[in-house]
């Protein structure tokens, strides 16, 4: 039912049982009633009216011959004027005639009688020999033709009173009126019996319900209907009863029910009470947990560092082989991965606590995969697992997001991946999923062909501290915290991560595939260029059919004239098919079995170059100096591909940054004396002169000794946190105190030394007076930045080393700051030339097509350009072009946003946005012309 009948039902109360009955029975009757004497009053009317012409016909019937003999002597003289009258006067005597005429076919009266004013009578067509009825004057006219002598036609006319019929009419409507009025009140008297025999009762019943409640449900009702209602009413008073019986059941099983609650309610205080304890147990157990955090922290980060500054320093010496720097870069990546450990450990009391921050920088994509598979490749090479990266050409080389975090996600999946693969193969793929202005997600997969999952333990795969099942945990060991880690680190990088059984996917396959998608920053200007080798011949042979696919792809993408065997004999007979042009002709194969035996029978066969594919751990250097072969190491990598084809040594060499702190002079506070001698051999070699303190005591005694003796003071500390009797941070606050007793003195650097790594370790150091933060094992690249950060500008220094930085220091830091460029390519100043000629060599490309879109107005197409080249600036550190590219393109982006069209006042405003635009690409190309030629010099 419609909203509106609702409102109609209830405005006339038709929804009650008064209203019903009204609606059921009066309704029709009314209807029928008005059709009835509507009925009635027409047919009477028309009775009357049939009468009346009855009666007017006999009238003029009997005064026919009258009229007839009047119309032959009308011309006679012989009538007399009182005959005529005398004639008319006999018609009007006859009952209800009000006016009499003879009348001819010119409708002209020959004779009338009647009113005494000369009403005109009606012009009627004459065409039968009986007229009428004709309405006229609220009467009835009739009309009889009557012969003439002449032959000319005329009527006899007479005119009959209505009155007597609207009296007639009215006697019936007083009659049905009164027979209407009887009906009504014989309705009413029988809606006053229905209503006392059946509405009245049920309205009493309703009224005792209503009067009903917990209290009442035991009193009697009253019962005084008749018939079915009084059967309804007593079935009502049953039902009411046994309500109430039910009613007082439940009263009392209620109050059973509120004492075994109040019960359970003491002993739930009693139990809050033990949980309350237990909480406050588990809170200092927490608490206990990152103390006991932050000293294995430090008591593991601090032999690390010692061996890791040692590595370091051993890598520094010219003398040592090949061999030598295999076996350290061993040990290094063996420590880079304890350390890995360490961090899943730390990352997950930061995750845990909800302070772990993922950081943005500049990185190299492909680069960061191929360290990790590089770092990770002697587990694999124990196990004789191959393994293979897929890189997909359409991924940006380039990206922007926390490289360090995505190098842990990386290392859990393949050091998982390595721990339960026996033998076979671990293959990485890259691939974008999804790619948008400026950011784009991408598709990571590890697939190994290992041990695979249950599915109970797919269910546990990303919990913490969750492994396989105790044989397996037996067997391959592990902390049970890298997925856990993971998965809250992709979740940080909106992304997901997932898990695929490869036997899903095809029945014959083995292993596991791990996945997991970021979202990354992008440059949507870089374009990436393959270097180019023509001229270039290579005969291979990979046994390993995922690295020989790879290979494949690589040495196509070189432009590389590439020949493929499919066994070691197809191999040795394709050797006479290579170009005699030994320079640029290559053998890459893959390095299985007797290598010795293999190389004896090629250098036999061929004496062009020679590459030999496989582990570093199992490519002795000194046989391959003896064959004159050059490594190629597992996994592949395009970078070391074009290294080989370029006949370049592949041995890591440590590039440290040129830095001479010759004048400077450090103090460096540590309880731990290897600490003290890897610090100061690595300061040393960058001319800066140590003094050593093994405590907090001795290094407070050495400053007051300096300032009593009015020496100079040192340049910068360098200070431990957690030391014995007196630690870093009381030391720190001697110190300051100490500082500020003097007068005129400067503020000394202290830069906290340390091997905690908690979330908020670094606010803390800072807020009781140290300068900054740098967490162990610290790296040369660290020092060297916080000797340029911290340290006075007025040392001595190469003068070839300040003649290059004088001419970017000149440069204005808002038009071109070359430092944040350098911090923006990840410190590495190449990738920040790099980028900034990308960027001016855009420049007149980027303007011409600006200036041909404002000439168009085509603005959509204006803002999409404008956001490239915004997005290329944040790369570079110009913060002039940066602003008023972005200024640029959000005041274009206007137009688009309010949906109008551009106008003469709008296109004036992007005119001069141009000019400003076009002025600042011109202090920047200046400035880059300094900068590019410094280093072209």
């Amino acid at each position: 039912m419609s909203n509106i009948n609702k409102k109609l039902f209830k405005r006339l109360h038709l929804n009650h049982a008064y209203g019903q009955l009204i609606a059921l029975i009066f309704v029709p009757i009314t209807i029928l009633a008005c059709v009835g004497a509507a009925l009635v009053l027409s047919e009477t009317s028309n009775a009357a009216k049939s009468q009346q012409k009855q009666m007017a016909l006999a009238i003029l019937t009997r005064n026919e011959v009258a009229a007839e003999t009047f119309l032959s002597q009308l011309n006679s003289p012989e009538l007399a004027p009182i005959q005529s009258q005398f004639f008319m006067q006999s018609i009007m005597d006859e009952k209800h005639v009000v006016r009499a005429a003879i009348v001819n076919s010119n409708n002209k009266i020959l004779l009338s009688r009647g009113y005494q004013q000369q009403t005109p009578w009606l012009d009627i067509v004459k065409k039968s020999e009986f007229i009428g009825p004709v309405k006229a004057n609220g009467n009835h006219i009739y009309g009889l033709e009557i012969k003439n002598p002449d032959n000319n036609k005329a009527w006899l006319m007479i005119e009959v009173d209505n009155q007597p019929l609207q009296i007639a009419r009215y006697r019936v409507l007083i009659v049905l009126v009164a027979t209407g009025l009887t009906t009504l009140l014989l309705l009413l008297l029988c809606l006053n019996f229905y209503s006392r025999r059946w509405i009245a009762p049920m309205y009493e019943i309703r009224m005792q319900l209503q009067r009903l409640n917990a209290d009442t449900l035991d009193q009697h009702m009253i019962i005084n209907s008749t018939g079915e209602l009084r059967l309804l009413q007593r079935d009502i008073a049953n039902v009411v009863k046994r309500l109430h019986f039910s009613f007082l059941e439940l009263k009392e099983h209620t109050e059973q029910t509120e004492d075994d609650l109040r019960r359970t309610l003491d002993t739930l205080e009693v139990q809050n009470i033990t949980y309350r304890q237990a909480r406050d147990q588990a809170i200092s157990a927490n608490q206990s947990k990152s103390v006991f955090l932050a000293n294995i922290s430090h008591e593991l980060r601090t032999p690390l560092n010692s061996i890791d500054g040692f590595i370091h320093l051993l890598l520094r010496q010219k003398s040592l082989s090949n061999e030598q720097k295999l076996y350290l870069q061993t040990i290094r990546k063996s420590s880079a991965h304890l350390l890995a450990l360490i961090n899943d450990v730390l990352d997950f009391s930061k995750i845990d606590a909800g302070k772990l921050e993922l950081e943005t920088a500049p990185f190299d994509l492909e680069e960061a995969i191929y360290d990790v598979m590089d770092m990770l490749s002697p587990l694999a090479a124990q196990k004789h697992i191959n393994m293979a990266f897929y890189f997909a050409n359409d991924l940006p080389t380039h990206v922007t997001g926390d490289a360090l975090r995505f190098k842990q996600i990386l290392t859990n999946l393949i050091s998982n991946a390595i721990k339960f693969t026996p033998d076979g193969e671990i293959i990485v793929r890259a691939r974008i999923e999804h790619d948008d202005i400026g950011q784009c997600l991408v598709h990571f997969s590890v697939q190994d062909s290992g041990i695979g999952l249950s599915g109970t333990d797919r269910k546990r795969l990303f919990e913490s501290f969750s492994q396989g099942d105790a044989s397996v945990t037996r067997q391959f060991g592990g902390t049970g915290l890298g997925l856990a880690i993971s998965k809250q680190l992709v979740h940080l990088m909106q992304g997901q991560i997932g898990f695929e059984d490869n036997q899903e996917r095809a029945p014959t396959d083995k292993g596991s595939t791990f996945w997991f998608t970021a979202m990354l920053g992008t440059n949507d200007d870089e374009i990436t260029v393959h270097p180019s080798f023509e001229n270039t011949q290579v005969l291979s042979f990979m046994a390993h059919p995922a690295t020989a696919n790879i290979l494949r792809h690589y040495l196509e993408d070189y432009k590389v004239s590439h020949i493929e065997a499919t066994s070691i004999i197809d191999l040795f007979s394709r050797l006479n098919l290579l170009s005699k042009n030994i320079e640029n002709t290559w053998l890459i194969f893959d390095h299985n079995g007797d290598t010795e035996a293999l190389l004896k029978e090629i250098r036999s066969r061929y004496q062009g170059k020679i590459g030999i594919y496989g582990y570093q751990m199992s490519l002795e250097p000194d046989l391959l100096n003896q064959y004159r072969a050059l490594p190629l190491y597992q996994p592949l990598s395009r970078s070391a591909l074009a290294h080989l084809l370029n006949n370049e040594n592949t041995f890591e060499e440590l590039e440290t940054e040129e830095f001479n702190g010759q004048g400077l002079h450090v103090l460096a506070v540590d309880d731990h004396l290897p600490n003290l001698i890897v610090l100061e051999a690595l300061l040393g070699e960058m001319n800066v002169k140590v003094t050593k303190a093994l405590s907090g005591q001795e290094a407070l005694g050495i400053l007051e000794q300096n300032f009593e003796d009015n020496k100079k003071a040192f340049d910068l500390v360098f200070m431990d946190i957690q030391m014995p009797v007196m630690s870093g941070v009381d030391t720190t606050r001697a110190i300051r105190s100490l500082e500020s007793t003097l007068e005129n003195h400067k503020r000394l650097p202290i830069i906290a030394l340390t091997a905690h790594a908690l979330a908020d370790e670094k606010q803390k150091l800072l807020k009781v007076g140290m300068d900054d933060y740098v967490t162990k094992p610290i790296q040369m690249e660290q020092i060297i930045q916080i000797l340029t950060d911290w340290t006075s500008p007025n040392f001595s220094s190469k003068a070839s080393l300040t003649e290059k930085i004088s001419p970017i220091e000149t440069l204005d830091p808002q038009v071109l700051n070359w430092q944040q460029s350098i911090q923006l390519a990840a410190n590495k100043e190449d990738l920040a030339i790099d980028l900034l000629k990308m960027l001016i060599d855009s420049f007149a490309v980027e303007l011409k097509e600006i200036e041909q879109l404002i000439d168009m107005e085509d603005f959509p197409q204006l803002e999409h350009v404008l956001h490239r080249l915004h997005g290329a600036t944040r790369y570079i550190g110009t913060p002039n072009l940066q602003d008023i590219t972005g200024s640029f393109e959000h005041f274009v982006s206007t137009l688009r946003k309010e949906r109008r069209k551009a106008d003469e006042q709008f296109t004036q405003e992007v005119m001069l946005k141009f000019h400003a635009l076009k002025d600042v690409i011109h202090q920047v190309e200046i400035a880059a012309k300094q900068v590019l030629g410094r280093f072209n010099a």
